[in-house]
């Protein structure tokens, strides 16, 4: 079989795909694995040897959006009109050549994979195609009764509900126009109804990338129709695509691993892709705080420029981007943005883990550890010393720290994760044929 796979976002947006285009190869299947510009070599790094996945570039380079005036400034602006623009203006952003790219990399292909971001368009190639599709979602996007579209809220059943159908008419009020133009242009009728609606009439599978632990009630409200799978990451062992200092850091001998091993377990703060306007000033607090409490500390670049130091006199290393299933079982708490892959990697070493969100799906996740007590939360901008020192002394309570392993327990292996998710892919296809 044949599968085009093409992929937006950020590195933690791209990464389940990467996996499971892997596991796909393996299985025997082609693979077209569409990736931003600025992810093409992770993307081959995640890859590599599997010789029937081709990796080509695919939709606006996101790193460079992120650090754009659009996501830095105005998608946070207290002005609601501007805020919405500006989240229409995201939504549409390189649409054109998103759909137009689409069409070449999905040649004869058996179906189409879509991440979270950019289901629109593939899911309007698939059905002009009449194959099938499927999207992986890496948190709770669609109406429930479960869970509150606010994250840090409890809502009766009926209000989740409807609120998140509003969203979804939002949303789709935002994506009409660029919808329907690419319908036509591959023949289609017009769309009168939002995505989801479409996806369930045309048989298509919403594929949740993640663990119901976190998210009580969700897998019985949805049964089949948005089947669970687990968190889609690599396996103990292989490899994420890492260009940093783990791997090679977790040698026993390199200079991280020295460190480390040199005393205390340390706790892991990273920011992955998240534009961090003062990451000097964010290391700095990191120190203070940590000298405070009497903490040893890994801190991890990610997008952010810092310059990297091991000291072996020093209490705060600071690394380039980190391999987190080699890192995070030698450290003791972590204190991250929240995104999905990141909490399952620090969730799946047991760490009681601090969610510093800045968007997206973060709070949900924030909001997920505090409720199984497996964390806490806190928006990053309004981080300080204070909260960043309560947070940390949270992490180091006795019962946050049997909660974070209760709830790693609790959690399905990568390799049944990757397993379930090509029995449904694979299942769709022979259904359709």
């Amino acid at each position: 079989m044949k599968f085009v796979m093409p992929f937006t976002g950020s590195r933690g947006d791209v990464q389940p795909g990467l996996v499971l285009a892997s596991e796909l190869s393996a299985r025997g299947h082609e693979v077209t694995f569409g990736a931003p510009p600025n992810l093409v070599a992770f993307a081959e790094a995640a890859t590599a040897g599997r010789t029937s996945v081709s990796v080509v570039p695919f939709g606006p380079d996101t790193r460079a959006l992120l650090e754009s005036d659009l996501v830095r400034t105005r998608i946070k602006s207290k002005n609601l009109r501007t805020r919405w623009a500006a989240s229409a203006e995201l939504a549409n952003f390189g649409w054109d050549d998103m759909a137009e790219s689409v069409l070449s990399m999905g040649a004869h292909a058996d179906m189409a994979i879509a991440g979270t971001l950019g289901q629109e368009l593939v899911f309007n190639y698939a059905e002009s195609q009449s194959i099938p599709f499927a999207a992986l979602h890496y948190c709770p996007i669609r109406s429930n009764r479960s869970m509150s579209v606010v994250p840090s809220r409890t809502m009766p059943g009926v209000v989740n509900r409807a609120t998140w159908r509003i969203l979804e008419s939002m949303r789709w009020s935002s994506m009409k126009k660029r919808e329907n133009a690419q319908r036509r242009a591959l023949g289609l009728e017009n769309a009168s109804r939002p995505l989801p609606e479409r996806i369930a009439s045309y048989g298509g599978i919403e594929i949740q990338a993640y663990d119901s632990a976190f998210f009580p009630g969700l897998r019985q409200e949805w049964a089949d129709r948005r089947p669970f799978v687990g968190f889609l990451e690599p396996d103990g062992g292989e490899s994420s695509g890492s260009t940093g200092v783990l791997g090679s850091g977790s040698i026993p001998g390199s200079p991280l691993r020295s460190w480390i091993e040199s005393g205390t377990a340390p706790v892991y703060f990273g920011f992955g892709s998240m534009p961090v306007k003062d990451p000097t000033g964010l290391v700095s607090m990191i120190e203070d705080v940590c000298a405070r409490g009497g903490y040893r500390a890994v801190v991890s670049s990610g997008w952010s420029t810092l310059d990297e130091r091991i000291d072996a006199d020093s209490s705060v290393a600071v690394v380039g981007s980190v391999d987190h299933g080699a890192l995070f079982p030698l450290c003791r708490a972590a204190v991250h943005h929240g995104g999905a892959g990141t909490t399952a990697a620090s969730v799946r070493a047991g760490l009681p883990t601090m969610v510093c969100w800045f968007s997206a799906d973060q709070p949900f996740w924030g909001a997920a550890l505090e409720r199984t007590g497996a964390g806490c939360s806190a928006k990053f901008v309004e981080l300080d010393r204070d909260i960043l020192a309560a947070g940390i002394e949270t992490l180091m309570r006795p019962d946050t720290a049997s909660r974070a392993r209760q709830l790693a327990a609790a959690m399905t292996s990568p390799a049944d994760t990757r397993r379930a998710a090509v029995r449904l892919i694979e299942g769709a296809v022979h259904q359709n044929s």
